[in-house]
């Protein structure tokens, strides 16, 4: 992570699912993990230009038990791809809200991850998928 850089921690019950989902669905590649060796605490996800935190949201004197997300979401992670189709392809059944045309011109999908959290898939407005520009 660089100075000064803002990321999200997804807290996971299940790290392990969670994190093959983010690298299957999203083409996640880990930047770095905690510990090392043997099942990981903590990983960064770089996703693109950005990144997402996976962890076991184990720190007892400040959660107590892993937190889970509010049950109406009050943050999206919010996400360019090149191809959404194939994204929503890749998390079909974690597909909320399929591909839609938005009135100031992105094509849009929610997902909702193995941990609950929400995510607003866009289409890169570069790539070459049909839908407005």
């Amino acid at each position: 992570m660089a100075r000064g850089e803002l990321f999200p921690v997804v807290n996971c019950v299940d790290l392990a699912t969670t994190w093959r989902w983010y690298v299957s669905v999203l083409s996640g590649v880990v930047d770095y993990r905690f510990p090392e060796r043997g099942e990981p605490d903590y990983l960064t996800l770089r996703i693109g230009d950005g990144q997402v935190a996976l962890g076991r949201g184990t720190a007892p004197a400040l959660y107590g038990e892993t937190p889970r997300p509010a049950t109406g979401h009050a943050v999206d992670l919010c996400m360019y791809v090149p191809d959404l189709a194939a994204v929503v392809e890749a998390a079909a059944a974690a597909v909320v809200v399929p591909p839609a045309d938005m009135p100031w011109g992105e094509r849009v999908a929610y997902l909702r991850d193995p941990e609950g959290t929400m995510l607003l898939v866009i289409q890169d407005a570069d790539s070459n998928e049909s839908g407005p520009s």
